[in-house]
């Protein structure tokens, strides 16, 4: 059986760069108490799972391992100068189609939103 939450805890806390006793004290639990989490020896209460969503800033549904989205987008804008980027990254091929290629996984997801706020900079 996967361990969802836990590798997906694990793999926010690592983007952060944070220990688990950094986290474990912002969250106010043990060290221990969140690396059962992240191993699935235990599972935390409700509370607790809204708590640590919010402190990793995305869903209970991403951490849950429903959605593969880490940010539950509420609508979409797009702006005009977003669009112009669009078009520019039709024009080429390899980035187009490594986007369209790109498989519903938390990591890879993050990275292209690493990618694209770079883009949008330049």
């Amino acid at each position: 059986m996967r361990n969802t939450l836990g590798s997906r805890i694990r793999f926010l806390r690592d983007e952060k760069n944070l220990s688990q006793v950094e986290m474990a004290d912002q969250l106010k639990i043990s060290n221990v108490q969140l690396s059962r989490y992240e191993s699935g020896a235990r599972k935390p209460d409700p509370e607790m799972l809204v708590q640590i969503a919010d402190y990793l800033n995305v869903s209970t549904d991403f951490l849950l391992g429903r959605t593969p989205l880490v940010h539950e987008p509420q609508s979409v804008y797009v702006s005009r100068e977003d669009v112009r980027l669009l078009e520019r990254i039709k024009q080429m091929p390899g980035l187009f189609s490594f986007i369209e290629e790109l498989p519903d996984h938390p990591d890879e997801t993050i990275q292209l939103m690493k990618i694209w706020e770079i883009l949008r900079e330049r």
